[in-house]
Parts: C-alpha cells; sequence; structure tokens
C-alpha cells in the first residue's frame, strides 16, 4: 500500500484537525521540515520549522481577503501537523504553530501561499522565568518547574487557564494542567544544592535593562549541567534525556551501507577533537543577615486607587546595583510608609526576584512612598574553573580547548567530573559523520522508505562507507525531511552524534561484555 501523507491546519483551534478546511494536502506544492538538534552533543534543540507553499489561486489563504471562507482564522497560532499512514500505521511527524503566512502578490503571478511555522521552543524563549529558588532538587524536578511557567498553545485547549472562557471550567470544559500532558522527562542523575538564583543578566551599559533568563535558557543550563540533552519531538512533546541516556548502547535500527545519497564527514574535525577542558562553575555565598535590603522604593512612589488591587515585580540587587539571588524574603513592615490612605502589602518570593500584591480596602487613594524588600541575600561569588587536559593529545594535535559556563553548577568536584567527562570522550581524533541523507519515492516507497517513516530521534544507526572506511554507531540527535513534486519526492537528512564504542561503554550491572570493571569497560559519570 502507498504511504499516505496527511498535512493539517487547526484553522479553529479546536484540538481535532476535522474542519472543512484544514486538511490542505491537496494543495501542498512542497513542505520542509525540522526537529531536533544539528551538531553532537548539542545540550538543548534548536527550535522546530517548517515551510509550507500551497496553492492559493483562489485566496482562499489570503488574509485580507474578507471573501475567503477561512476569514478572521488566517493568523499566527493555528497548529499545524504532518502526519502518515503505509497500510499499518498512522505516525505524526511534525506538530507546531504558524508563525507567519506570505501570499505571492500579483494577479496573473504564482498565486501561491507560504506558511511558516515553528515548534513550542519559541514559547520558551519568550517566556521570562520568575522560578522560585530550587534547592537540592534533581535537574528533570527543575526543569518540569520551568516547563510549567510557560502557557502553550496546546495548553489553551487542554488546561486550566485563569479567566479565559472556554479554558477555566475546571472539570467541564478542561482540567488542571500537568507537564506530564506535553512532555517525557527522565529521571536526572544530578541533583542541584541551588538552582534560579543567578539566572539573571546584568546588561552592559547603564540604561541596559537587568533581566531574568527566559526559561529555554534556563533549561539550557540545567541541561547542561547534567549533560543531558532537551528537545521537542515528532508530536511536539518536550523531551529530557538525562546524561546516561545515549550511553547505553545496542542493536542498530538501520545500517546505511554506502546506500546514503549524500553523507557530511570529518576526520578530527575542529567541533569534534577537544583536549582542554574547561568548567567554569559558580560558587554561592549566602549573606549573615536575613533583614538585607533586596530592593528599595527609592525616590519613586505607588498609587493604588481605592478598592483596588496593583501588582509589581520587583528585582533583587546588591549594594552595587548587581542582580543576586535571595531567600527569607519579607516586606519590611516597619518601614512602610504612605503619603496618604493605607493598603496592605504581600510578597510572592522568586529566586531573584518578588511580585509584591498591594491590596488598597479603602475609600481613599493610597500612596506609598516608603517600601523594601529585605531577606537573605545569595551572591554568586564569581567563577572557579576546572579543567582537564590531556597532554600527548595537544602535543600530537594542538591545543583544542572547550569551555563550558555552567551557572548551576556551585562546586569544583562536580565542575572537575565534567571536565573528565567531556575530555575523554573528545581527546581522541576519528572520523565522524555528522549528517547522512537519503531519498525515496514519498508515496511508493523504496529502499530507505521505511527508515524515514520510523527513525527519529534517539534512534540507533550504524553507518558504512567505503571511500573513507569509515564504519561506527551513531544516535539520530536530528531530522530534516523536504517532500516535493506532489510528494512523489521525499529526501531526509538525519543529524547524528556518536554512540560510544564497544570500548567506551560504562559499567552496567549483569550485563555481559560490560560487567567485568577494569577489563572490558569503565565507571561513567
Amino acid at each position: 500500500m502507498p504511504t499516505i501523507f496527511t498535512i493539517a491546519i487547526d484553522w479553529d483551534r479546536n484540538n481535532n484537525f476535522s474542519g472543512a478546511q484544514d486538511d490542505v494536502t491537496a494543495r501542498v506544492q512542497g513542505v520542509n521540515w525540522f526537529l531536533g538538534m544539528q551538531k553532537p552533543w548539542q545540550d538543548k534543540a534548536d527550535n522546530s520549522m517548517l515551510a509550507l507553499t500551497l496553492r492559493n489561486n483562489d485566496r482562499l489563504y489570503s488574509p485580507d481577503n474578507a471573501g475567503s471562507l477561512l476569514a478572521g482564522k488566517l493568523v499566527p497560532q493555528r497548529p499545524v501537523r504532518i502526519q502518515s499512514f503505509d497500510g499499518t500505521m498512522t505516525r505524526t511527524h511534525w506538530v507546531g504553530w504558524i508563525e507567519a503566512i506570505k501570499p505571492t502578490v500579483g494577479r496573473f503571478g504564482e498565486r501561491m501561499v507560504q506558511i511558516l511555522a515553528s515548534g513550542a521552543a519559541q514559547f520558551y524563549s519568550n517566556t521570562e522565568t520568575k522560578l522560585t529558588l530550587q534547592e537540592n532538587k534533581k535537574t528533570s524536578d527543575i526543569i518540569a518547574e520551568l516547563i510549567k511557567e510557560v502557557v502553550m498553545p496546546p495548553a489553551l485547549s487542554q488546561a486550566w487557564v485563569l479567566g479565559r472562557v472556554g479554558n477555566s471550567e475546571v472539570g467541564a470544559s478542561t482540567y488542571l494542567a500537568d507537564t506530564t500532558a506535553y512532555s517525557t522527562l527522565d529521571t536526572g542523575t544530578l541533583t542541584l544544592a541551588l538552582a534560579a538564583d543567578n539566572w539573571v543578566i546584568d546588561g552592559g551599559g547603564s540604561d541596559a535593562k537587568k533581566k531574568s533568563f527566559d526559561v529555554y535558557r534556563a533549561i539550557g543550563d540545567v541541561t547542561a549541567a547534567e549533560r543531558g540533552r532537551f528537545f521537542f519531538d515528532r508530536e511536539g512533546k518536550a523531551v529530557f534525556w538525562n546524561r546516561h541516556k545515549l550511553l547505553q548502547g545496542g542493536t542498530p535500527a538501520a545500517t546505511f551501507d554506502d546506500t546514503m545519497t549524500e553523507m557530511v564527514y570529518a576526520y578530527a574535525g575542529m567541533d569534534h577533537l577537544k583536549n582542554e577542558v574547561i568548567v567554569v562553575c559558580h560558587p554561592r555565598r549566602q549573606g549573615a543577615s536575613t533583614t538585607d535590603v533586596l530592593w528599595e522604593l527609592g525616590e519613586s512612589v505607588i498609587n493604588v486607587g481605592a478598592g483596588k488591587t496593583r501588582k509589581l515585580y520587583v528585582q533583587y540587587e546588591d549594594s552595587s546595583g548587581k542582580r543576586i539571588g535571595a531567600r527569607n524574603v519579607a516586606v519590611d513592615l516597619p518601614t512602610l510608609a504612605f503619603a496618604q490612605g493605607t493598603a496592605t502589602v504581600t510578597v510572592e518570593a522568586k529566586a531573584n526576584g518578588a511580585e509584591l500584591v498591594l491590596v488598597n480596602s479603602g475609600t481613599v487613594d493610597a500612596v506609598v512612598t516608603a517600601l523594601k524588600v529585605v531577606g537573605r541575600k545569595i551572591f554568586d561569588d564569581g567563577e572557579i574553573e576546572a579543567s582537564a587536559l590531556d597532554s600527548g593529545s595537544i602535543i600530537d594535535y594542538g591545543r583544542r580547548t572547550l569551555k563550558l559556563n555552567l551557572p548551576s553548577i556551585d562546586n569544583e568536584t562536580q565542575a572537575q567530573y565534567i571536565a573528565d567527562f567531556e575530555r575523554n570522550r573528545r581527546k581522541t581524533p576519528k572520523g565522524m559523520v555528522n549528517a547522512v541523507t537519503v531519498k525515496s519515492h514519498g508515496k511508493n516507497g523504496g529502499t530507505h522508505h521505511a527508515q524515514q517513516l520510523a527513525l527519529t530521534i534517539g534512534s540507533l544507526v550504524r553507518v558504512k562507507e567505503t571511500q573513507s572506511g569509515h564504519d561506527a554507531q551513531y544516535y539520530v540527535v536530528g531530522e530534516a525531511h523536504e517532500l516535493t513534486h506532489g510528494a512523489t519526492l521525499w529526501k531526509t537528512t538525519w543529524y547524528l552524534e556518536p554512540a560510544p564504542t564497544a570500548a567506551e561503554l560504562p559499567w552496567k550491572l549483569d550485563t555481559v561484555t560490560r560487567s567485568e570493571l577494569g577489563t572490558n569497560t569503565r565507571l561513567a559519570y
């Protein structure tokens, strides 16, 4: 049976892709999509992207055409989905949301429309994290908390959103949000003593905005500390792998033996061979007092109308104006002062800032003239570098340095583990395949058609190539697809990361060839 692709856009955003105009497959002239990473050992994924070209001779997809059957619906954040059915199973290949709609102009021109879409990383990157202080938590638990800070379009049809009609009738039209609905997280192997306190950007000049990390950058920091991976899968779910995920080995799901149409290969590439690794950690120091000033109103005033509530977000700073973290945060009530009226002030403490809620229950406007937030300061006490090098490799091949700045690592011992780990897996020159490309008939199949359908991020493959003499196993860490010519030409590129060789596999209890410690295996970090 031929493979049937279905490309659909949920114009009503009701999460079913079953509207009269939702299936756009018949109009598709070409589609390109990507998800995952493009480089080996990349901590967090690039944003998933899609470019879709459709016939638009009837102006159905022209947003300014008031007569279109889709008038009012041709807007960003409409879900896009690609699926295939090969006669035995339906697979989802890509899920994302419209970013832009670009009809070609000219009455006698091509009369096409290009629809650009992207994955969930855009929402993570556009959300500034205001996480509470994370203490003695596993990396996976911290990432789960970060994901909760992001309200994504899928959550608008599946989760409770305060005050939004259709999304606030708990138990009727919606349900309370749960990160498992749109994420799959390995249990982290690393527990962080502190996190979120130093996710700050102080800026450059005096007029530069001081802010916190966005959620995606914060997830990247936690993932990098773990030496894991964070990406979005074919169904748009967030996925976190701990650092042991890609150290397991196994049987390849596919072998490419001189059958790929393209292969990107290099021996001892500059991005691959690293014989000096420097890891920068950030020790913390806590202040002695719980009443140090974290934020002060200064010369300004805060007006709170009669019977009104006002919310403010303030950022903790030290005496020199540098952003810091804090704990034991409170409003300094003895110094609270008003020019007129009165209001209650409560504080919801975050790791490096606080939300102040001012409630005026009176009949007179309140004017706050003095207000302080106090607590115990947490200082990022500068940087300590741990390094690991291989002198023999440096002598033979020159110095190849990798430097990692990891704000969530707060001690030199942990930093040294990471430095040793990275040096050991990168110090030896070797041939590496960065990507392989194959082609098939999009409908009727071909040599690699089944692999194009099934292989995705995390799949283990073997690559053999005669001219270079290369033969090694790899994990797929990213995938790009191009479907053109009425779906008769399907081009797929898989981006790869080296899998451990048999000699590099870590010790694993009761596993033949991997449990004779010191003989045929080694301890893993």
